[in-house]
């Protein structure tokens, strides 16, 4: 136990002198602490291929770099990309990659994203901040067990002989010894496909355990693990009392030792056998009191699952888990309240264009110091992975400062939009009239999605997996309902629904099952699990097709008529 409190000691003091401090400091000088951080990039790739075409030995100011550098994309570095692929060196960054993350390919194909030494120094200063704040704030949570969710770094090789994956799972298989016995799960579960399977071994591991945080991107994958654990209630129990697993979900192809090492704990089994009696399920507030903080992804799409935590999860205050990507990590929060987070000015380097712009060719790119509150800007990263003035294709508000530095929150993908009419719907106002109309009325909507349906006039598909309560009446209102809330959260659409130029939503109740069975798929594809995520308007207008689609519900009535 001594031991255990010196590791912690010691980790603390690490996260808050290598990370915290350097990022509190720089907080309070935006534009000094961004320039340092662009110039140290540009240094140290001076003599990349790129680097050699576009200057960058003569650069040595914002301005000269934006005057070498044009905005660029992903389709602009692939080239570039490709030529690392394959194994050249040298090309847009100096240190060779260790790794490629692949995207989640939310809005397209998966991407490849170099990481290089220095741009996991950068990724993991942001990770620390957020840590050694939680830690701060909750003092005893590592007194428990941590649950962190990862996906696998190693999908596969590129054709140089470099593993492709995910960062987090990278970041798993390297962490220390002595940090390791703070987490719950091992790095040989990351390599686990099957959505059952990986669900039914997180709770083998941590059921167990004595969990203060649980940290995953998507809240959906905390409704998931909840929702398991009481599908699987009795098969955990019996594994935990015999230190069993159970043989159909012992995972191909994957070393089965850290799956089959389990020492039998009939207290603990006990333990949970009664709190399933008492209640009829096993839920984490309950399995686990010590519970102390979430972490998830709160803005975005997210709030629809969100607000059904409070059930499985009780009170257990949520903490944002951040502004990032495979691309980057661009806003650490602070405090519980709210989606935002501080930009993390001592990661990379972030340039923002007004939302209003974003398609002028004479569009005002601004620093961090130059951002107001309450506006929407797209935002460009420039990393030490080689993206240089790259169009993320992100949304995101400024809503705070925290000091001298914007506090940013995501609202959306650029391309989350849909305009059959001139409408020009975005999935953020989607996601507004969805929640609306749910925390009004209490529709049980457990998962929802919006597309184009071209008819005589077009009109909007709502594909829903939906609870039993949601009669066939019962979802007449909901359109009706979400029509109307859609029409206040955006007048062009409000405009073309009263002159019939759309026609009324449509309904189609899915069968139930239905999105983990799209999640799978996603995660088949390559996609981590913990990351996916089902857009609440898909811009694909054969996102239904293939759906196993249960009941239409057309109320065909015109708004203000």
């Amino acid at each position: 136990m001594a031991a255990a409190s010196a590791v912690q000691r010691l980790l603390r003091t690490w996260l808050k002198f290598s990370a915290a401090d350097k990022f509190d400091d720089a907080t309070w000088q935006p534009e000094a602490a961004q320039e340092e951080k662009l110039l140290e990039i540009v240094r140290r790739n001076e003599q990349t291929t790129f680097g050699s075409e576009h200057g960058f030995d003569k650069v040595r100011s914002i301005a000269d770099f934006r005057a070498a550098v044009p905005p660029g994309s992903y389709e602009t570095l692939e080239p570039y990309i490709e030529r690392m692929v394959r194994g050249e060196r040298g090309v847009l960054t100096a240190d060779d990659p260790l790794m490629f993350a692949t995207t989640s390919g939310t809005t397209g194909r998966a991407k490849f994203i170099p990481v290089t030494p220095s741009y996991l120094h950068e990724y993991s200063h942001g990770v620390h901040v957020h840590t050694y704040r939680m830690f701060t704030d909750y003092t005893d949570i590592l007194e428990g067990k941590l649950l962190v969710s990862s996906s696998s770094d190693v999908e596969g090789q590129t054709e140089g002989g470099v593993p492709y994956g995910a960062i987090s799972g990278y970041l798993t298989r390297t962490q220390p010894s002595a940090i390791k016995r703070f987490y719950a799960l091992p790095y040989e579960l990351t390599k686990v496909k099957d959505v059952e399977s990986k669900y039914y071994l997180t709770l083998r591991f941590a059921l167990p355990e004595d969990i203060r945080t649980v940290v995953t991107p998507n809240p959906s994958s905390l409704l998931l693990l909840s929702e398991k654990m009481t599908v699987f209630a009795e098969e955990l129990i019996h594994d935990i009392r015999n230190g069993t697993t159970m043989d159909r979900f012992l995972p191909a192809g994957v070393p089965a030792r850290p799956f089959t090492s389990f020492r039998a704990d009939p207290v603990r089994a006990d333990e949970l056998e009664r709190i399933l009696r008492s209640q009829g399920r096993l839920w984490p507030v309950d399995v686990w009191p010590n519970l102390r903080i979430l972490s998830c992804w709160k803005g975005g799409t997210m709030p629809l699952y969100l607000r059904k935590l409070s059930g499985p999860y009780g009170d257990v205050p949520i903490r944002d888990l951040g502004y990032m990507a495979s691309e980057g990590r661009g806003g650490t929060p602070l405090v519980n309240s709210g989606a935002a987070g501080v930009l993390n000015i001592s990661s990379h380097f972030f340039e923002f264009v007004p939302e209003e712009e974003r398609d002028d060719p004479s569009a005002t790119f601004l620093t961090a110091d130059q951002l107001e509150s309450n506006r929407e800007y797209f935002v460009y990263f420039t990393t030490s992975s080689g993206l240089y003035r790259y169009d993320i294709n992100d949304v995101v508000r400024v809503v705070d400062f925290y000091r001298n530095t914007p506090v940013i929150q995501f609202v959306r993908k650029g391309q989350g939009m849909t305009s059959i009419t001139g409408e020009k719907l975005t999935e953020s106002q989607v996601t507004g009239a969805l929640v609306d109309v749910v925390d009004a009325r209490g529709f049980d909507i457990r998962h929802f999605t919006a597309c184009v349906e071209w008819g005589e006039p077009p009109r909007y598909a709502l594909y829903a997996e939906v609870g039993d309560s949601m009669t066939r009446d019962v979802c007449a209102e909901f359109v009706r309902a979400f029509d109307a809330a859609l029409c206040g959260k955006n007048v062009e659409y409000e405009a073309k629904r009263e002159s019939q130029r759309l026609g009324a939503p449509v309904l189609k109740r899915v069968a139930g099952g239905t999105y983990e069975g799209l999640r799978q798929k996603r995660v088949a594809e390559g996609a981590p699990e913990a990351q996916v995520k089902i857009p609440q308007l898909s811009t694909n207008m054969g996102f239904g097709e293939g759906l196993e689609v249960l009941e239409e519900v057309d109320v065909g009535v015109p708004v203000g008529s």
